[in-house]
């Protein structure tokens, strides 16, 4: 099997967590997964869970929950929190973690030259301290370009309702979303 990670961010700034979740996707299955998730985007150019309702949340951790994916959902706690800085920590753990499942490509959703660039810092940064190896290598896109983007998205939002006290989506996750917890502080 030949994988490829794909990810995005959640944060809630006042409860002092930052989510960065990495979907390692199955080559053979990521057709199935874009065909899937934009079949189930409603208006707009992306599928995003923060716009979603609670009955539709649902019916999106039961589509991701089906696929072969498993999602790295690294959340970072502390507070007060700096968002950047609670990034820097959930990338600089979740590298080595999708280096180890085979896979040396992370697509992550743009967020601006400026932020993607910060990025590209962390990730040399881990190279350099030789956390992960050289082959490892970011690309940036928009959120609305692949749909692939969205199933961190959804593994993201279940997981930072959990954190705000709604466990029901991460847990009907169960074995498709694996929790790290980080210090981001």
């Amino acid at each position: 099997m030949f994988f490829a990670a794909y990810a995005d961010e959640s944060y809630d700034l006042d409860l002092g967590v930052y989510i960065l979740t990495a979907s390692l996707v199955d080559l053979t299955e990521a057709e199935t997964i874009r065909t899937t998730l934009g079949g189930l985007r409603k208006g707009g150019q992306k599928l995003h869970w923060s716009k979603e309702p609670d009955l539709r949340r649902e019916e999106l951790a039961k589509v991701a929950s089906a696929f072969r994916s498993i999602s790295l959902a690294t959340v970072g706690t502390a507070l007060p929190m700096n968002a950047e800085r609670a990034r820097r920590k959930c990338l600089e753990a979740v590298l080595p973690e999708i280096e180890a499942a085979g896979t040396n490509m992370l697509v992550m959703e743009s967020r601006q030259v400026r932020n993607d660039k910060l990025d590209k810092q962390t990730l040399a940064v881990c190279k350099r301290k030789r956390v992960i190896s050289t082959k490892v290598h970011i690309e940036f896109m928009p959120g609305s370009t692949d749909a692939l983007l969205w199933l961190p998205d959804i593994v993201c939002g279940a997981a930072l309702a959990a954190y705000r006290g709604d466990e029901r989506h991460l847990e009907q996750l169960s074995s498709a979303a694996i929790v790290i917890e980080v210090d981001a502080s």
